[in-house]
């Protein structure tokens, strides 16, 4: 089969193209710099320079393809312009939505987040939880507006299913790694030693190819307008960390970040604003760190077949990864 695909050079994207390719499939990867995007090409992928904005190109990259996977989203923790957010997360979506309606693709497999859903306030999280607080940032609100512009293009008949992953972590095949994974390799390579808060608030850790293969398995099985949560398992930062140091025998004495602190912090980032910086974290994302974040994958398991990495499997695989990774 054939497939267009965004967000190709990212974290995940780079997974997606690796795996589908390995299956036979062709890609169709839009991607806004060729020369920087050769990481990602092979025989079976073909390039399509243009971005999420570019109706010409997407059409153009989109042409006899089966199907549509659509990765790419603006996911930084701050912008000059905060419509930049809606751009992407939002009109860009429609783009591609409107293009697959135009070109006849069956089905597309649109990519949000499980952030959507909002803290565990009353429960473990699944995908018919009702969101209980605000939301937390801009990106948050742009992905949930996408969702409901995707539900109308649904009700139009379009044959669309959302995947919404947790916290994602694991190898990164190009580029500098995500959080979670930039923290274990921090942890394991150099001297990371925080906690955030009390150290008990929950979130839930869904390894990178059990994501790719959700992505892949909601293409072939996913109904119709549904969304799935692709999660992994949930535990607070005690037990994550303590995994980590078990498993890579890095013993290291952790200090435990209050949220007071995380926030004085994250107000001394927005500083930079003023001189043209961007900051590393901002108010908003470490609001969120006040709650927990406990998600419930057994959807996803049950029609998708996803299996889920067990947490001990996913960290000891990152681990190999980040040490032989320092090593080049």
């Amino acid at each position: 089969m054939k497939f267009f695909l965004t967000g190709g050079t990212g974290y995940i994207g780079s997974w997606m193209i690796r795996r589908l390719t390995e299956r036979g499939h062709e890609v169709h990867a839009l991607v806004r710099n060729p020369e920087k995007a050769k990481s990602i090409q092979n025989d079976l992928v073909k390039l399509f320079r243009g971005d999420m904005l570019d109706e010409e190109a997407i059409r153009r990259g989109m042409e006899g393809c089966d199907g549509v996977f659509h990765l790419a989203a603006f996911a930084k923790v701050w912008a000059r312009d905060p419509k930049v957010f809606f751009d992407q997360n939002v009109v860009a979506t429609n783009r591609i939505l409107d293009a697959a309606r135009d070109l006849g693709v069956k089905r597309t497999v649109v990519t949000s987040t499980a952030g959507v859903f909002g803290a565990s306030l009353h429960g473990t999280i699944t995908e018919e939880s009702a969101r209980d607080l605000d939301f937390f940032n801009e990106y948050e609100s742009s992905k949930a507006l996408s969702e409901s512009k995707i539900k109308d293009y649904v009700i139009r008949g379009l044959d669309v299913v959302i995947v919404s992953p947790t916290r994602v972590y694991g190898p990164a095949l190009h580029g500098s790694p995500e959080s979670v994974t930039l923290l274990i390799d921090k942890f394991v390579n150099g001297s990371w030693r925080f906690i955030p808060g009390d150290g008990t608030k929950i979130g839930n850790y869904v390894f990178v190819e059990d994501v790719v293969e959700g992505h892949i398995l909601a293409m072939e099985k996913g109904k119709k307008g549904e969304t799935y949560i692709l999660g992994g398992s949930n535990h607070d930062y005690n037990e994550f960390f303590g995994k980590l140091s078990e498993l890579s025998g890095v013993k290291r004495s952790m200090i435990k970040m209050p949220i007071g602190l995380q926030m004085m912090f994250s107000r001394f980032q927005l500083l930079k604003t003023k001189f043209g910086g961007e900051p590393l974290i901002t108010p908003k994302w470490i609001a969120k760190g006040k709650y927990d974040w406990k998600v419930d994958a057994s959807k996803a398991v049950r029609e998708l077949g996803m299996i889920i990495t067990p947490l001990e499997t996913g960290l000891k695989r990152t681990i190999d990864w980040s040490r032989e990774r320092r090593k080049q």
